[in-house]
């Protein structure tokens, strides 16, 4: 296919003309702004032009939504669109790949990240959880961003690489750790944009491609000794699942492609959970209302006690507070698909080479899906089911997250046990703003809570 050629400002909808340098520093210092202002300006599709990244088109209307979504996966590649990535994740990833290479790479991932195979992990959920609270102060405000983070990460390692605690898993958290507080800048788009990728990958120079180099040998010696069966295995993890996949025609998965699949997980199954939970803990302290009903629906149906695996289908309201907290402040603001060829949507024809956005941070917005949006109101989603062009923190169509359901299951494990061990409240004057780490956002504040204890923890 020939490359697509750069589309036509004129046949783009309206959006700010101050320069593209500006629109990307803006875009990298404070997107939750720049995606308002515009949209107050110029209504339910705009377009932004940002220097060294193209056009984006960001799209808030859900049905258009809806279409963007059912579009054709040949003409609409999110994985091009997510090319930038590739010098971290490798080119095998799913989050870069598109057609017939990302739906084999979906297949493989996909057992071992939902159904029964993703609640195989709740005990270790539980204790790293268990661990992380008797560490935590009690009546002083603290961020619970950075035990948020090691949380996660613990548990990704766990069920990614089946490792036990100890040793191991802890030189991993470690080097894990390191290379990713090296992308958490809040301008590193535009130091990527400013200095090629391919530049920054080959220079032992940048901290972040350098820790990235000795992560990988430690992750390809560690993937040879599991195949040669020279670990103990802690438990079902996914390292195992696709050492055990095999493509269409039989072959087993390379050490490339396994590394890729592994890299991914491991980031994106951690960064982004740790944030989320991070908002969603700010979000219930600040709400004594919904403190005390989520504690007493816990002890209704835990007795009082922390949650087994069996519990959790019936913390309904929680799983709201979950939903209602990603509602207000999705990860990622919006999603991206290229156009390979030109793409018809709302009475407009868009050209090849423009970069489509649902924008899950605008939707969620709108007045007449969510009623007084800007409230944290748990019970919206106890009162009614939301579209997923309606509702999407975690993509949508055939990009939807892999991780979806492990993310949604571990938030609900990690508060409903948190939960039965503290009480959290929100300092006073505490309000939490978006701001940027890396490509993702989070709380600005860490998301500062005081919590006091329920029970002795003895």
């Amino acid at each position: 296919m020939a490359p697509p050629t750069p589309a036509s400002s004129s046949t783009l909808p309206p959006g700010p003309s101050y320069p593209a340098w500006w629109q990307l520093v803006r875009f990298a210092g404070d997107p939750l702004v720049l995606l308002d202002e515009c949209h107050r300006r110029y209504g339910d599709k705009f377009t932004l032009r940002i220097a060294g990244n193209g056009r984006f088109v960001m799209l808030s209307n859900p049905q258009v939504v809806r279409e963007v979504f059912q579009g054709d996966p040949d003409v609409l590649h999110s994985g091009e669109a997510n090319s930038l990535f590739t010098a971290t994740v490798g080119r095998h990833s799913v989050l870069v790949l598109d057609g017939a290479p990302h739906m084999r790479q979906r297949r493989v991932l996909v057992p071992p990240l939902k159904g029964e195979r993703m609640r195989l992990f709740f005990d270790a959920m539980r204790l790293e959880t268990l661990e992380t609270v008797r560490a935590w102060p009690i009546g002083t405000p603290f961020p619970t961003l950075p035990s948020m983070r090691r949380v996660t990460l613990r548990v990704i390692l766990r069920s990614g690489l089946g490792l036990a605690t100890g040793p191991e898993l802890d030189r991993f958290e470690r080097k894990m750790e390191t290379f990713l507080s090296n992308g958490r800048q809040r301008y590193a788009l535009v130091l990527m944009t400013i200095v090629p990728i391919e530049r920054l990958t080959g220079s032992r120079w940048v901290p972040l491609f350098r820790q990235l180099r000795d992560l990988d040998d430690d992750l390809f010696a560690f993937i040879a000794a599991r195949r040669k069966g020279q670990h103990t295995v802690a438990g079902p993890n996914v390292l195992d699942d696709l050492l055990g996949a095999q493509h269409e025609d039989g072959t087993p998965l390379g050490d490339r492609e396994v590394r890729d699949a592994l890299i991914t997980i491991l980031i994106a199954g951690h960064e982004t959970t740790a944030l989320a939970l991070s908002w969603a803990l700010a979000d219930i302290a600040q709400h004594p209302e919904v403190v005390n009903r989520l504690g007493e629906e816990l002890a209704q149906v835990t007795g009082g006690g922390p949650p087994s695996a069996e519990h959790l289908p019936a913390l309904e309201y929680l799983d709201g507070a979950i939903r209602e907290s990603l509602r207000l402040h999705p990860v990622a603001p919006f999603v991206v698909r290229k156009t390979m060829q030109p793409f018809s949507v709302d009475d407009r024809e868009y050209p090849a080479g423009v970069v489509l956005c649902p924008c899950s941070y605008l939707v969620h917005q709108r007045e007449e899906l969510y009623p007084a949006p800007g409230r944290f109101r748990p019970e919206r989603f106890l009162e009614r089911k939301f579209g997923p062009h309606e509702w999407f923190p975690f993509g949508g169509g055939n990009r939807i997250c892999l991780g979806m359901p492990f993310a949604l299951y571990e938030m609900k494990v990690l508060i409903a046990t948190l939960l039965s061990q503290v009480r959290p409240t929100r300092p006073a004057g505490a309000c939490s703003h978006a701001r940027r780490y890396g490509i993702v956002l989070g709380p600005d504040d860490g998301g500062r809570i005081i919590v006091q204890p329920l029970r002795s923890h003895d």
